[in-house]
């Protein structure tokens, strides 16, 4: 979930807000291939992309990984329903490049909503721009071309294409690496 656009100034929060709000992140340093979160465990952080690059997939049932989503600078990364409901991931949340997090406890987030009214606005409001995220994915892969959902990305995400591995594009946009290739070589 890209929130570099995003603007919390409208929810007026105030000095003292953001410093507690603030004081719950934590630096971490994730290596490349190093895991944010495994199939399996329970979300208990979310992080903020500072520097590098992240993916989430899961495998399917012929254990093909299936990219989901990529977690470039400025991205929050969270696995909502293990967070949320901090029941056990259903997918794998792995660094593509050495990356610097901000990263908040499930609990110490379960604080903020406590001492800061408005992070229940905020992070309803930032669910709201997750879904609309997955529709416009899901509607994607109804009604556009293998073609169209590429051109799609290249244009949504110009950033990664010389940063991902053309087989994490190819699973993202729900085609094999053959069919990836012919579509670039157009």
């Amino acid at each position: 979930m890209d929130i570099s656009e995003w603007s919390i100034d409208k929810y007026n929060l105030t000095e003292e807000e953001l410093q507690l709000t603030m004081s719950g992140y934590t630096p971490k340093a994730i290596k490349a291939n190093e895991f944010f979160l495994k199939e399996g465990e329970v979300c208990g952080h979310i992080g903020y992309v500072i520097k590098g690059l992240l993916r989430s997939y899961f495998y399917d049932d012929q254990a093909n990984e299936i990219t989901t989503n990529f977690f470039p600078e400025g991205c929050l990364i969270i696995s909502m329903d293990s967070f949320n409901n901090q029941t056990p991931s259903k997918e794998y949340i792995k660094a593509i490049e050495d990356s610097e997090l901000s990263v908040v406890s499930y609990e110490r987030q379960m604080e903020i909503y406590k001492l800061v009214p408005a992070w229940n606005q905020i992070c309803k409001d930032l669910s709201d721009i997750k879904i609309a995220e997955m529709l416009k994915r899901t509607e994607s892969f109804q009604t556009l071309s293998a073609t169209e959902r590429y051109q799609r990305f290249c244009k949504e995400y110009p950033q990664l294409l010389q940063r991902v591995n053309l087989g994490y594009i190819a699973s993202y946009i729900g085609v094999d690496n053959a069919t990836l290739s012919r579509i670039r070589k157009r």
